[in-house]
């Protein structure tokens, strides 16, 4: 919750952004610095601009910011 940069350096892994009830307007920046592919996982049911995952690949980024439902890319 105290993090707003999320830099993953290595591998392929799965992120999982915490829930989106309750922090409206909380932003989140998750860059892929490493060579894996780096899934973006919602809150259970959430969505992320309408999906449950996003992949974010080598050297590419999503900021994502909570509506107070769920997760929208800005």
């Amino acid at each position: 919750a105290a993090n707003y940069l999320i830099d993953c350096t290595a591998n392929t892994f799965t992120v999982t952004l915490p829930t989106a009830a309750s922090i409206s307007g909380r932003t989140y920046i998750i860059k892929n610095s490493g060579v894996g592919v780096i899934t973006l996982d919602a809150f259970g049911t959430e969505t992320i601009d309408g999906n449950l995952t996003q992949e974010i690949n080598s050297h590419d980024s999503i900021t994502v910011v909570s509506n107070g439902t769920n997760w929208i890319i800005i």
